[in-house]
């Protein structure tokens, strides 16, 4: 269960050295998967809430706040055209912020949780939407899913081998969309996060569809042994918080997975560990077995390029083998020190808005893939006296502020 590069932005190796030095695990496996998703069209009442226009905003406090009950008494506190104040009162008396009682104004319910929250809320009736449902638990997907610019979400027939995704591992949700998730959306916390509206009442299914999300789900290894599974999908090159829950919690996900482990024999792993040394030409190199139950190989400066065909940058990651992971190490502090300013250098590069804390983390986490403990400070260091003088400039930029 190797490769994915046409369906996911970034290698898998860049999922693995998050896991292991940015979380402080011990990564054993990595898993190309296509997660269902419900994808849901919603009929609903709905509220949405957008910035305040200026005046609006101090016209509905001066009501709720200062007593003012008529557009005289507004225009006159604000300073401001009887006409203009008419205007905005008739436009926040059709959004349903303010009404008249006994001849004067005042705000409904809608207008003081707008003015409480500071968030302009609007109800629109009979809103159609679409929203996204993981296939297992039926809990929303987060915002960044809905940019379709980044996620790719596909239907069961544009994922079968001929497509070029084979190496992606189908998931099958074996009960439909859980309909009494659309009754929780009424309540759920933290409802921006998930591209909720501000209120939805009322929610009804029109239409229900099965797509699959790309995923690569990471086993590992936390401190205790315990096993971890942390997703990544299109949507970030970091650990997604919802969506590795999921995995953890769903049997189903889960059982898939164990599967895969329990058929990864050492034997099985040790004979792939071998086919892909002799096939890049490293087969005098002996791989060794590591205490968490994966692979290492040690190499010297003269398989590492520009001498080899090693790539500087499989230094300190891994290889994804179909059984196991293998890690890359050298056995050459210079060649290690060479992949470490080369990597940080094409960082700084490509985050030209990065800060000097940004890149501190960065440092440290390059550093220790490549066996170092090094900070900016030393890192310039051995970029002046490795000849790496725009590099050690950009530095010393950095941490002048």
């Amino acid at each position: 269960m190797s490769g994915g590069r046409n369906l996911m932005p970034f290698p898998q190796q860049r999922a693995l050295e998050d896991a292991e030095f940015g979380r402080g695990l011990v990564p054993t496996r990595i898993f190309p998967l296509l997660l269902p998703v419900w994808q849901v069209e919603v009929k609903a009442a709905v509220t949405e809430g957008r910035p305040y226009e200026l005046i609006d905003r101090y016209l509905e406090r001066g009501i709720a706040e200062g007593g003012l009950g008529t557009t005289a008494e507004l225009a006159g506190f604000f300073a401001l055209d009887a006409p203009l104040v008419d205007r905005a009162l008739r436009f926040l008396d059709a959004i349903g912020h303010i009404t008249v009682r006994e001849g004067r104004l005042s705000l409904t319910e809608l207008g003081y949780r707008s003015q409480r929250d500071e968030v302009c809320y609007v109800i629109e009736r009979e809103d159609r939407r679409k929203l996204y449902f993981d296939g297992f638990l039926s809990r929303p997907l987060s915002r960044p899913h809905y940019d379709a610019r980044v996620v790719t979400l596909l239907r069961p027939h544009e994922v079968n081998a001929a497509t070029g995704y084979p190496s992606f591992k189908m998931l099958w949700a074996a009960t439909g969309f859980r309909r009494e998730a659309l009754a929780e959306l009424a309540s759920h916390a933290d409802r921006h996060r998930y591209n909720l509206p501000a209120r939805i009442e009322q929610a009804q299914s029109v239409g229900e569809e099965l797509v699959h999300l790309p995923l690569y789900v990471v086993r590992a290894l936390d401190r205790r042994r315990q096993v971890r599974h942390l997703a990544y999908s299109q949507a970030g090159d970091l650990a997604d918080p919802d969506l590795s829950e999921l995995c953890e919690r769903s049997p189903e996900i889960r059982g898939v997975l164990d599967r895969e482990e329990l058929a990864a024999r050492p034997d099985v792993q040790e004979r792939h560990v071998s086919a892909w040394l002799r096939g890049k030409d490293l087969g005098r190199f002996q791989p060794e077995r590591l205490a968490h139950g994966g692979w290492q190989v040690t190499l010297t400066a003269d398989v590492v390029e520009p001498a080899g065909s090693v790539p500087l940058s499989m230094l300190g990651s891994f290889a994804v083998l179909s059984s196991c992971l293998l890690r890359i190490a050298c056995d050459d502090e210079e060649t290690r020190r060479r992949a470490l300013l080369t990597r940080l250098d094409a960082y700084l590069t490509g985050h030209l808005r990065a800060t000097a804390a940004d890149v501190e983390v960065r440092v440290d986490r390059v550093a220790r893939q490549l066996g170092f403990t090094a900070d900016t400070k030393s890192v310039q260091k051995m970029a002046s006296e490795g000849g790496w003088a725009e590099l050690a400039k950009r530095f010393s930029d950095l941490r002048d502020g």
